[in-house]
């Protein structure tokens, strides 16, 4: 049996969703979400707040809209006076793209708490599968069945097989809010998605020159060292396997053509590669000091899986369970950017 959404404003659950509600309904996120083609801007919010308040207490949109018509208390702390049914709501939120809702999260956490941009800083990339938890014991999906609704059988060493896609998220470091998040299809391997993942964060001007960003083994490879640096100008620390060899990446990461091709910013082209160079090298050699730092980005898929229910998700389209999962990470980012960041914080709203 559910408990009913009894709302108290001395609640630690609803003291932070109010800090949530606040950013979702303010006049720049207002703003944010009409620029990305959304003309009911006041259905949007609505949504987004009733999607945080069944993820966090781990019920459903059917059960929270039951609960806002029951207690008036309940709709003075969404701000409503009117309330759609659940079928509405979720009518509403199929209208858009799941690329829609990671601009308006991307935005939104940018514009909440803006990174910092002087000085070198560093970002984490991991990720994680999504199950879709289908109950494949009771029936079995062939791959013909799962290809008609763009799924397949995936497989992760930590996780084993299932229905679902990866979720790739790249928080930085200091505040643990995501800066970037990949959905795809299946599980691709980790170095094959390296360019894609960078491409992103360049994009969006997310990295700057000297920044440092931390990948697990997964990612590892010679080119991706090579790439990280010659291309994107950035320190790509990426965890090396038990066959490093650091006199072959030093052979690998000479001088590429370009530097060669504009006289006028050779030398200034040369220092910089060999500054990121001599950078790489000393953390590669000491690569063992960041597991801590990267155990951050753990305790945020932490809060997201145990806290807020990633792990496993009861939607049974690809575009829904994206939605989800897009959603799922807006919440987590925004609960870090009001400060619960730390280690401590981040495990025990995971207990939670």
């Amino acid at each position: 049996m559910k408990h009913h959404l009894n709302y108290s404003k001395e609640d630690p659950n609803y003291i932070l969703l109010e800090k949530i509600f606040k950013i979702i309904g303010s006049r720049k996120s207002r703003t944010i979400i009409a620029s990305k083609g959304v003309k009911n801007i006041n259905m949007m919010i609505l949504s987004i707040k009733i999607i945080f308040t069944a993820i966090f207490f781990n019920t459903t949109i059917e059960f929270v809209v039951s609960e806002l018509k029951r207690d008036k208390k309940l709709q003075k702390f969404f701000q409503i006076n009117e309330m759609p049914s659940a079928l509405q709501i979720s009518e509403f939120i199929s209208r858009f793209k799941p690329d829609t809702y990671v601009k308006i999260t991307n935005s939104i956490l940018m514009q909440t708490k803006p990174i910092k941009r002087r000085g070198k800083r560093t970002f984490i990339v991991d990720a994680t599968p999504v199950d879709l938890d289908y109950n494949t014991k009771r029936k079995h999906r062939s791959k013909k069945h799962l290809k008609k609704q763009n799924l397949k059988w995936s497989y992760a060493s930590s996780y084993g097989f299932y229905i679902g896609f990866k979720a790739t998220i790249v928080i930085e470091y200091e505040s643990a809010m995501p800066v970037a998040i990949l959905i795809h299809s299946g599980a691709p391997h980790d170095t094959k998605i390296f360019t894609e993942i960078m491409e992103n964060l360049r994009k969006r001007r997310i990295i700057r020159n000297k920044d440092t960003i931390i990948f697990d083994r997964g990612y590892y490879k010679y080119e991706n060292y090579q790439i990280g640096i010659s291309k994107y100008k950035i320190v790509p620390l990426i965890f090396p396997k038990e066959q490093f060899k650091l006199q072959k990446l030093k052979d690998k990461l000479t001088y590429p053509l370009k530097v060669f091709k504009d006289k006028k910013t050779e030398t200034q082209a040369k220092k910089l590669y060999k500054t990121l160079t001599k950078i790489l090298i000393q953390k590669i050699q000491n690569w063992k000091r960041y597991k801590p730092i990267r155990g951050k980005i753990e305790d945020f898929f932490k809060l997201c899986k145990s806290g807020l229910n990633l792990k496993k998700i009861h939607k049974y389209t690809p575009k829904s369970a994206e939605k989800t999962t897009i959603l799922i990470v807006f919440l987590a980012g925004l609960i870090t950017t009001l400060g619960y960041n730390s280690k401590t914080a981040l495990q025990k709203l995971s207990e939670t």
